[in-house]
């Protein structure tokens, strides 16, 4: 999401630490942020909505890392910067004393031109900080990272999304609500010498649902450089080691990237303020610091959190959980929050030099007892209690950087996933994971490195590479083998699968950018045919999936820039029917009609024999929505944003979006059925900083 955190009684202060050409959201560091935001982002498969990682990466470009100040862990938090570059930064730094510009950074080992490009939206080196080490004071990071006066800072978010086509759920009154989607959000936070004060109150409510606190959550919470490093009180989430033993939410999933999402970064203990309405905890949690033992950090938690379930009428025990958060129908309401877990936990990690260690424990118990063989059950357990012991390491020597995590959890079931990676210079970076998750390894709150999502029942070795032949061509490329070793719900068998991705970006020039990739997916999945009996059966199929797309970005200034994009699909299916494909082709432009403003539209055309054969296409939205949307059948869609500041404290942004099929007398299915071939939305969006 994008934040406005601007201060008007402390406007010297502001434009102090951030430059003019970072503020500027309609020049050059938009478009590349916006680029980055693709490319992370894009492989998660899911429709118009809120996500953490979009909140996430907009956070660290409001907030940059002053190269002065900033930590390993803060510089590993920044895409595509890896941990033994970000060593070799901090040793840079330390040679040299400090930092006089971005562009210095160029002389750090492994960092190239194209690197450069990417990381600089965040990064700043303030004046402020470049004085005091001009003026030989104490170099303390802490002390240099904080200002002498006191900062308020408050900001407001609001947004409103409405589809303009009814669905069947409305026009029958099965769903209870209104169907407009509300979304509000406010945050203050107060900012001193010694310690920093954030409260959080975030409240949502879906298309169907009653009312506009459908979903509310909120925190409060304090950061320090004394023996407490962190408190939260309300909602948080933990994300520590390689996401065994504790995940919250999700994580990068490998895709154009080769490299940096394979090895995770933790970032511990975070305030929630998001709608994802599964996954976090409400409670409190600590970070605590000893002066004696300064390389060592404890974190202890503690949360009481309802979710959704359904349960057997004659036993009360749940069958199923629900992460979709919606309340709409009677029956959706009546699952809602009828179930519990008491979670408690804590963690000691070690840090020192290019060393990190940490363990990981916790346990809980539910209201309920769960049965395991539902088809629905997310947490994959039986009974009402879990647990979880984990280990994660992570270790930085020279060029080369070896990390993972072994978890043990309630079932003596252990899981593990372990890594390497080298830099070798300017040219190139190559990482190689293996996983081993068992079938009755139970990741109630676990989110590892996979290819389904899930933290079990998964074994696979992945192996990528990202090499720069020439000056501005950068190919990033990986091979993952995968197998599922234990019969499912879906699968009756053992079943085994591959990837293959090769994504090349060649910078002609400052304007002009080619892209091109190929991805071969190769898995072995459960088909149902009729037998000339016509009598259903399963049989297991080889799917193999090849996606082939091809386009280019050109920038006229930064005020005007042309986009387009061919991707071709084509699905087999070994011994069995199916068969299908399909292509994609949009064009789209970015324009600025006036100072402040920005205008992007885009114009999609598609045909596909299924959805089988859906291609996704990532969308620019209004602040803090994600839109990954797939397309199938035959039509075609468009779109147009509007983003403008009319004052410094103020953004707004605005969409419409509309799909016509073509060939078709209705969309969807069940209540969400829309009568006729439109479908088209309407979104706007509000930020306020003060």
């Amino acid at each position: 999401m994008i934040i406005v955190l601007l201060n008007l009684s402390n406007s010297t202060h502001s434009q102090d630490i951030i430059s003019k050409e970072f503020t500027d959201s309609t020049g050059s560091f938009e478009q590349e942020f916006d680029r980055q935001e693709e490319v992370l982002l894009e492989e998660i498969d899911s429709g118009e909505d809120d996500s953490e990682l979009l909140d996430e990466l907009d956070y660290l470009k409001k907030h940059p890392y002053d190269l002065n100040t900033t930590t390993l862990s803060q510089l590993e938090n920044i895409p595509y910067l890896n941990s033994i570059i970000s060593k070799k930064i901090l040793a840079y730094r330390n040679e040299a004393g400090y930092f006089r510009s971005k562009r210095e950074l160029l002389k750090v080992e492994g960092i190239s031109e194209d690197l450069y490009e990417k990381i600089k939206i965040y990064l700043i080196v303030s004046k402020k900080n470049l004085k005091t080490h001009h003026s030989g004071k104490n170099n303390n990071i802490m002390n240099h990272s904080r200002t002498g006066n006191s900062v308020l800072k408050s900001r407001i978010r609001s947004r409103f999304l409405q589809d303009l086509q009814p669905k069947a759920g409305f026009l029958s009154g099965k769903y209870e609500g209104k169907r407009i989607k509300l979304y509000n959000q406010l945050n203050f936070k107060y900012n001193t010498l010694k310690y920093d004060l954030e409260a959080n109150l975030t409240t949502e409510k879906d298309p169907g649902e009653k009312y506009i606190t459908d979903f509310i959550s909120g925190f409060a919470g304090m950061k320090s450089s004394g023996f407490i490093k962190e408190v939260i009180a309300g909602d948080y989430v933990l994300n520590f080691g390689q996401g065994l033993s504790m995940w919250t939410l999700q994580a990068f999933s490998k895709g154009a990237d080769a490299i940096n999402p394979v090895k995770k970064k933790g970032k511990g203990l975070k305030g929630y303020g998001s709608v994802n309405e599964v996954q976090f905890f409400r409670g409190g949690a600590v970070n605590i610091n000893l002066n004696e033992l300064r390389y060592l950090n404890f974190n202890m938690f503690y949360s009481d959190n309802y979710f959704d379930a359904s349960s057997n009428i004659i036993t009360g025990d749940i069958q199923s959980f629900y992460s979709d958060g919606y309340h709409r129908t009677s029956t959706e309401i009546q699952r809602k929050n009828s179930a519990r877990e008491k979670l408690t936990g804590g963690r000691v990690s070690y840090e020192r030099g290019s060393y990190r260690f940490g363990i990981t424990y916790w346990q809980s118990k539910f209201s309920k007892n769960i049965i395991r063989d539902s088809s629905l059950n997310l947490f994959k357990i039986s009974g009402n209690k879990a647990s979880m012991a984990g280990a994660d390491y992570d270790i930085i020597l020279k060029n080369m950087n070896l990390f993972g995590e072994f978890a043990l959890s309630q079932t003596n079931s252990l899981a593990s996933v372990n890594g390497i990676m080298f830099t070798f210079l300017n040219f190139a970076n190559v990482i190689i994971s293996y996983r081993n998750y068992p079938a009755d390894f139970t990741p109630v709150h676990s989110f590892g490195f996979s290819e389904r999502g899930d933290t079990y029942n998964e074994r696979g070795l992945y192996a990528g590479i990202l090499f720069k032949p020439l000056k501005g061509l950068i190919i990033n490329s990986y091979f993952d083998q995968y197998k599922f070793p234990y019969r499912t719900y879906f699968n009756p068998v053992p079943v085994n699968g591959n990837d293959f991705l090769t994504n090349a970006e060649w910078k002609i020039s400052k304007e002009l950018l080619l892209d091109i990739k190929y991805k071969n997916e190769n898995k072995e999945e459960t088909q149902k045919y009729y037998n000339p009996e016509g009598r259903e059966s399963k049989l297991i199929a080889n799917r193999n999936q090849m996606n082939i797309r091809t386009g280019f970005i050109f920038n006229i200034k930064n005020s005007l820039r042309f986009r387009s994009r061919f991707e071709y699909v084509c699905i087999e299916y070994r011994n069995f029917t199916g068969n299908n494909k399909g292509y994609l082709f949009y064009s789209d432009i970015r324009f600025l009609p006036v100072k402040k403003m920005t205008i992007d539209t885009r114009y999609i055309f598609f045909n596909t024999d299924s959805y089988d054969s859906r291609i996704y296409e990532f969308e620019n939205d209004i602040q803090g929505v994600m839109s990954n949307v797939p397309l199938y059948g035959e039509g075609r869609r468009w779109y147009v944003v509007i983003k403008y500041r009319p004052f410094p404290f103020i953004n707004l942004s605005a969409k419409y979006a509309e799909t016509y099929f073509e060939g078709v007398k209705n969309i969807g299915s069940g209540n969400d059925r829309i009568e006729g071939n439109i479908n088209n939305r309407f979104s706007f969006g509000l930020e306020a900083g003060f």
